[in-house]
């Protein structure tokens, strides 16, 4: 089983433990640690970059969230106190969906108003994440991820750094998912020049290979060195 399905049936078991020990009154700590336990005892981890935060698993409760309404369809079905526990990723994925609606007239104040406040290097992570792991468990054909980097970058120019970085993982992530999928390394390396502001290196991308879609980077070595090469030769002729 690849490491996506591993993380796919740690999220939907996930629910179905929640649901039947929902007379319990879980809190959003312990259901953080039932998280955290499968994910070590499948010996695999939440999706993640180059970084291993702290609350990696505090924020994989984005990933459980949407298997649970976008990939099970339970929403309905869930008791008040279990969707309270998910209230910080239904701000979350309420402002992906107002930033895909395509009204970018006051989308600063509009997303403010749902987060409940200016969000911050973090909650700007966050969202972009929703849509992020949207496209990678399968629940959208369609890659909104620039749509939603450009949105947020121009609702919040002070976290420029923040929109830098994440638009560094998604170049990355892109690359690495057309590598491991055999495209024609020229789309790799297409997509990878999308933003030269960002242009993550070699390392980070097989880095990324290995967190995101657990590749096996040794595999792929002689195609990242070729995709370094490659790049040189475009760079000497702009």
């Amino acid at each position: 089983m690849d490491v996506k399905r591993k993380r796919l049936k740690i999220l939907v078991d996930m629910w179905g433990e929640i649901m039947s020990r929902s007379s319990e009154g879980l809190t959003r700590e312990e259901v953080i640690k039932i998280l955290r336990n499968r994910y070590e005892r499948e010996g695999v981890e939440p999706v993640r970059g180059a970084a291993n935060p702290s609350d990696i698993y505090e924020k994989d409760l984005i990933a459980l969230y949407i298997v649970g309404v976008d990939g099970l369809g339970i929403a309905q079905d869930l008791p008040k106190h279990v969707l309270d526990i998910f209230e910080r990723e239904r701000k979350y994925i309420e402002a992906v969906d107002a930033i895909l609606k395509g009204d970018s007239d006051n989308l600063r104040e509009k997303l403010i108003q749902i987060i409940g406040s200016p969000p911050d290097s973090a909650l700007i992570s966050k969202i972009f994440r929703v849509e992020m792991l949207r496209y990678y468990y399968g629940f959208k054909d369609r890659d909104d991820m620039p749509r939603i980097l450009e949105a947020l970058s121009k609702a919040f120019p002070e976290e420029e750094k923040t929109s830098k970085r994440l638009t560094k993982f998604y170049i990355a992530m892109k690359v690495a998912e057309a590598i491991i999928k055999g495209e024609a390394l020229k789309q790799a390396i297409a997509i990878k020049l999308g933003s030269p502001r960002a242009l993550p290196d070699d390392n980070y991308i097989s880095k990324i290979m290995q967190t995101v879609f657990g590749a096996k980077v040794s595999k792929y070595s002689k195609i990242l060195r070729i995709e370094k090469e490659r790049t040189k030769e475009i760079g000497n002729k702009a």
